[in-house]
């Protein structure tokens, strides 16, 4: 390969960078579809409901156990939310994961042009792949941040382990999607469990460091979280 081929007018080639940047998917062959609940208006369930009683969140839970792009997101009509599925080549098998109240209402191609509406969804659904890998390694997010606490009994000494990061994303081209990883070094931070708990109401003096400590109750499949002047209620589905 030529240095005129291998190098873009600027003088920089994204392959040959040692930076922050990476080339994540190509657009070309991309297809894509959209579904709505097919009921109430073309709504689904109000927002309250549990994910296991909404088709679009069943939908998706779906899906992201089936290892496929996608992105939920509400509509403009209140309480609406509509699915959004890609995917390169042969198309993958949707009947045992899409609800079957959901109506298909758009599917698109590459070859007919890929909207700024559907290339930022596109980025939303690979953030959620990435998360989901994440998640995997046990890092948690807080905000825009992934980071990985700290064990029970680990000393913040190695921080390098423990590095935060964050993810942007951008079309280098017309059709190679690229991320940019920003990398942080935070506070240590740990999950906090019931002996946690029970040390902060069994003990006689104050926590010493940047201590947040919630308390929590549970009843008929929900944790509530209460903090002075909110509270916080979530519901467990398994």
């Amino acid at each position: 390969m030529t240095a005129t081929t291998n190098w873009v007018a600027n003088g920089a080639s994204l392959e040959d960078c040692h930076a922050n940047l990476f080339s994540l998917a190509e657009l070309t062959g991309i297809k894509w579809r959209r579904y709505n609940f097919d009921g109430h208006g073309d709504c689904g369930p109000i927002i309250s409901a549990p994910a296991q009683d909404d088709p679009i969140l069943l939908s998706f839970i779906r899906c992201l156990q089936a290892n496929l792009l996608c992105v939920w997101r509400r509509d403009v009509k209140p309480n609406c939310k509509e699915l959004w599925i890609f995917w390169w080549g042969d198309e993958p098998n949707l009947a045992d994961v899409i609800h079957r109240e959901l109506h298909m209402v758009e599917e698109g191609l590459w070859e007919n042009g890929l909207s700024y509406e559907c290339r930022t969804l596109l980025f939303k659904a690979i953030h959620n792949l990435l998360e989901r890998c994440l998640m995997d390694k046990n890092f948690i997010r807080i905000g825009k941040w992934f980071i990985r606490p700290y064990e029970k009994d680990e000393k913040p000494v190695n921080k390098s382990e423990h590095l935060s990061c964050a993810f942007t994303f951008f079309l280098h081209g017309e059709s190679n999607v690229c991320t940019s990883v920003e990398i942080a070094q935070h506070q240590p931070i740990y999950l906090i469990n019931e002996e946690y708990i029970h040390m902060a109401q069994s003990s006689l003096t104050p926590f010493q460091g940047n201590y947040v400590f919630l308390y929590y109750t549970f009843r008929q499949g929900c944790v509530t979280f209460s903090l002075p002047g909110a509270t916080l209620k979530i519901r467990l589905i398994s």
